[in-house]
């Protein structure tokens, strides 16, 4: 016993750092994958209430994939700023101030009356949900050292086919609940969908913590080792390649790569996201509610396998290898869909084995950037990535939707979907071969042992 009455701490530094790894991962990865459910909800849920919407306010495909995409223009305007506001002001109160816009902008679409006043409600759900993505991924660089980075990025990712495979359904529901309150059902969708995220803003707001050193879950042995690993870690990534100031981020070589294999990514999520409604329909003559169920398998497959499909793909510790496999995957499954069009049952298949290596790309990918920045530099860079490639989110429904205008079918835009896996699967495999990019494989053997997550 020490004068104070405290036991001293006999644990030694790695069974420091296992403890606090395991308790951080367990208590932020799961929160901050429900917050970022709801706002993959909010965005893709026009999705769904296009079904009746388009209709009800005379909007052709053409003009729906407009304002469905423009949300990522938003977002590439205000996402830098919103990131170094975060930097600033810290994470539990720019998180919620975003939650709480986003929520209410999401909730008030329901009242749009015409296509220009929808295009315009999502490009300002873009402003307002702008740094929400790149803030918790800026927020889990303060928590996590490298090895252990991947599996809360893992778990937080999980979040996107969850969102699809539960507002799939439930979005379908919804639209059948047409005259409750004197709404109709795509306006349900809108409203009912917006306003969680209003009521998680007070929950971030008052229990998550900004730093290490705030957490109360820690003791102060395990807040002491994250700071002191993370500040091991970031002078070890500065001497291999420099402090990177803010003005160099955006002529950086090594980002601009990651963006156009990033823009391949985005560009199948949420031309998949948005659309998969649509193409689900148009392979059947089924109602709102068996879409809904239908469009929840292909996601629901993809949340299924997403954890260990994502922890087999990096065991060789050669990332870029993998995401250049998946996406390949990806690419090849799409094209499958497109030839079995005529068989609902072998499309949605390929759908599922489509969609479950293409979501599971997401946390290979944002493990990446990481590796080459730090500080102030990172907190832009990673917004800078997210906004470019997000572009890929108003090219992707837009893309599609003059496709389905044109040919009768949104189904030939898999293949246009196919096409940019297929590049950014090559720019992954060039990566592949820059020893920038690699944790050995052993490392995160060690990682996933120390915190029970087994590979």
């Amino acid at each position: 016993m020490s004068g104070t009455g405290i036991a001293p701490d006999t644990r030694t530094p790695e069974e420091v750092g296992a403890s606090a790894m395991k308790k951080a991962i367990w208590r932020l990865g799961p929160f901050l994958g429900l917050l970022y459910l709801v706002a993959y909800m909010d965005r893709n849920n026009a999705g769904f209430a296009k079904l009746e919407m388009t209709a009800a306010l005379q909007i052709t495909e053409a003009a729906f994939g407009f304002a469905a995409g423009i949300f990522f223009i938003g977002y590439l305007l205000f996402e830098v700023p919103s990131n170094l506001l975060l930097e600033r002001f810290g994470a539990r109160k720019w998180i919620a101030r975003i939650m709480v816009s986003w929520g209410l902008v999401a909730a008030l679409t329901a009242f749009v009356q015409d296509g220009t006043q929808f295009a315009i409600a999502r490009f300002v759900l873009g402003v307002a949900e702008a740094g929400f993505f790149p803030g918790v991924l800026l927020y889990l660089t303060l928590w996590f050292p490298r090895q252990y980075r991947t599996q809360v990025l893992a778990v937080f990712v999980l979040s996107n086919p969850i969102a699809n495979a539960v507002a799939a359904p439930l979005s379908g529901w919804m639209l059948e609940l047409h005259g409750l309150w004197g709404l109709d059902g795509w306006q349900l969708v809108f409203l009912l969908q917006g306003l969680p995220a209003v009521l998680l803003a007070f929950v971030v707001f008052f229990w998550l913590p900004d730093r290490p050193q705030d957490a109360r879950w820690l003791d102060p042995t395990e807040q002491r080792w994250i700071n002191d690993t993370l500040a091991a870690e970031t002078a070890a990534t500065e001497q291999k390649h420099g402090r990177l100031r803010l003005r160099e981020v955006f002529s950086n070589g090594r980002l601009w790569t990651l963006i156009v294999l990033f823009f391949g990514v985005v560009f199948g999520a949420y031309g998949l996201g948005m659309w998969l409604p649509t193409i689900v329909k148009s392979m059947g003559d089924f109602s709102n509610v068996t879409t809904g169920w239908l469009v929840a398998l292909p996601n629901l497959c993809a949340a299924l396998v997403m954890l260990p499909w994502e922890r087999a793909a990096r065991r060789q510790g050669n990332i870029p290898l993998q995401i250049g496999i998946t996406l390949t995957i990806t690419a090849l499954s799409l094209i499958a869909a497109v030839a079995a069009q005529g068989t609902p049952i072998l499309a949605l298949a390929a759908l599922c084995v489509g969609m479950s290596a293409l979501f599971s790309t997401t946390p290979l990918f944002w493990s990446l950037p990481p590796m080459v920045l730090t500080g102030t530099a990172a907190a832009a860079g990673l917004a800078f990535i997210n906004s470019v490639g997000n572009l890929a989110g108003f090219a992707g429904p837009y893309a599609i939707g003059w496709i389905s205008e044109t040919t009768g079918s949104a189904i030939w835009g898999l293949l246009l979907i196919a096409g940019l896996t297929l590049l950014g699967a090559t720019i992954a495999f060039v990566l592949s071969r820059r020893a920038d990019f690699t944790v050995p494989a052993e490392v995160l053997l060690r990682a996933d042992a120390k915190t029970g997550m087994r590979r």
